[in-house]
């Protein structure tokens, strides 16, 4: 598992104070105190002594989960969980596309594990480290739909979740040259081709859920390209 103290060293602007309103504590001593002070309630509650942990919680291929101790305004001190994306540490970027085909936009209709249901959205991988987003783009598009890309537009930056999520993701529209099978690998078992009325409406009737696939048609949108 990764070191705590060599993330915050390796990647200092994840951990800087520099104009925020909520202040990361790495100070050890404080860290320490803070936490047998924690463990002792939790422990009266009977509650997992676990929460009080301070540092890198799950280190895997993915994702860094990592509790931090911060500072509140008001000077109230605690834990306080985020994520980060694995490859965003080693110059990779996540990323998202949305693809047009023969002047209809495909969706990729994807069992989730996360929410344990079948989604509509466009294509989007964690990316690879120390690969430019445009090839990232190039090859999800490939990996799941067996398509590839004529004409590839980025629609710029996007956070899928402030509150929790340290890394964005690269939003692009992409013109396909051709289409091949669904990965069912991936858990994708067919292609959906709307047109931009067509998504509009399933974006208005909940039939789409997904953020990803809603923000990079807005962008796509507002700039004109569909």
């Amino acid at each position: 598992m990764m070191d705590y103290d060599s993330l915050a060293k390796q990647h200092p602007s994840l951990f800087s104070n520099n104009d925020a309103l909520l202040k990361i504590v790495l100070d050890r001593d404080v860290i320490h105190a803070w936490q047998k002070k924690r463990k002792s309630i939790l422990e009266t509650r009977s509650l997992p002594l676990e929460w009080a942990d301070i540092g890198v919680i799950l280190d895997d291929p993915y994702n860094l989960i990592v509790r931090d101790l911060v500072e509140f305004p008001d000077g109230d001190i605690r834990g306080y969980g985020r994520s980060i994306a694995t490859a965003s540490l080693r110059g990779g970027k996540g990323v998202v596309v949305l693809p047009e085909y023969e002047g209809k936009i495909m969706l990729l209709h994807q069992y989730r594990h996360a929410t344990r249901q079948w989604h509509y959205e466009v294509p989007r991988g964690y990316g690879e480290p120390n690969i430019p987003a445009d090839e990232n783009a190039r090859k999800e598009i490939e990996e799941e739909t067996g398509g590839e890309i004529s004409d590839l537009v980025s629609l710029g930056e996007f956070y899928n979740n402030t509150g929790y999520e340290t890394a964005s993701v690269a939003l692009f529209y992409a013109k396909l040259s051709s289409v091949g099978k669904a990965n069912e690998n991936e858990g994708i078992d067919s292609f959906f081709w709307l047109t931009v009325k067509e998504l509009e409406e399933w974006i208005t009737n909940e039939k789409i859920t997904d953020g990803f696939t809603i923000a990079a048609y807005t962008k796509a949108k507002l700039k004109g390209l569909i």
